[in-house]
């Protein structure tokens, strides 16, 4: 057999596998080894090198023992954030090109959310929205964090779509590896300036939401993550300096 012909054989059974894992519930058995060479209709070799693939993506659990065999799995989200954030780290991604696309993603997200059912933005950003309004100009900036990402956590629920969510987590985890270090500089006049002008963005996205129209929250959104995006970056050099100084 052919280089060729192998590479089309292991493909055709990686895809008949996946189409299998796919049609079961998660962790569904799907037999042992002489099951699934029967069912997929391949030489040995084939199968193993194709449930090893199909492995790798998250789709197959192989169990050794007794009660071992194959199982069906999903790949997990935050697996795939990790993997691709890694992914991204060695190829020299500019950060200014994840930001760009994740400012993208928001302004999608937010023009979706508002789109959803009134009662149901009100229900849901009722507590945040309450809570931002309440926040302190001397917040720090862990305070601030942990307020953003309830309130994507929300947006994205409102916007209904696990796709750009997935996108959107995969850029956060890349910027999170860029930009790691200490939690810096809380008590600086452009902290504080910080703090107003994100409150104040987050709120005009609230509003908008509130108001159901999705241009005003797409313009609202470009504007909180222009905020966003200018603090972290300057935290990030901050920190660069920092350590050249030491």
């Amino acid at each position: 057999m052919t280089k060729r012909e192998t590479k089309s054989a292991l493909d055709a059974a990686a895809e008949r596998l996946r189409e299998i894992v796919l049609s079961r519930e998660p962790g569904a058995a799907l037999g042992r080894e002489e099951a699934l060479i029967s069912e997929l209709g391949f030489a040995r070799a084939t199968v193993r090198q194709a449930a090893r693939l199909v492995e790798r993506e998250g789709l197959l659990l192989v169990r050794r023992g007794n009660n071992g065999g194959y199982f069906g799995s999903r790949p997990d989200a935050s697996t795939i954030e990790t993997v691709v954030s890694t992914y991204l780290s060695t190829v020299d991604v500019p950060p200014q090109d994840v930001t760009v696309i994740a400012t993208a993603l928001w302004v999608e997200a937010m023009r979706k959310a508002a789109r959803a059912p009134h009662h149901e933005v009100v229900e849901t950003i009722g507590s945040l929205l309450e809570r931002t309004q309440a926040m302190s100009d001397d917040a720090t900036f862990d305070m601030v964090r942990e307020l953003e990402r309830e309130t994507q956590d929300i947006v994205f629920k409102l916007a209904d779509s696990a796709y750009i969510k997935l996108i959107f987590d995969i850029n956060v985890a890349f910027s999170r590896r860029t930009y790691q270090g200490p939690v810096i500089d809380d008590v600086s006049p452009e902290h504080r300036q910080f703090v107003q002008s994100w409150r104040n963005a987050r709120l005009m996205e609230f509003g908008a939401l509130l108001q159901g129209d999705p241009e005003l929250a797409a313009i609202a959104s470009q504007y909180s993550r222009k905020v966003w995006a200018r603090r972290i970056r300057a935290r990030f050099q901050m920190r660069q300096e920092d350590e050249a100084v030491d």
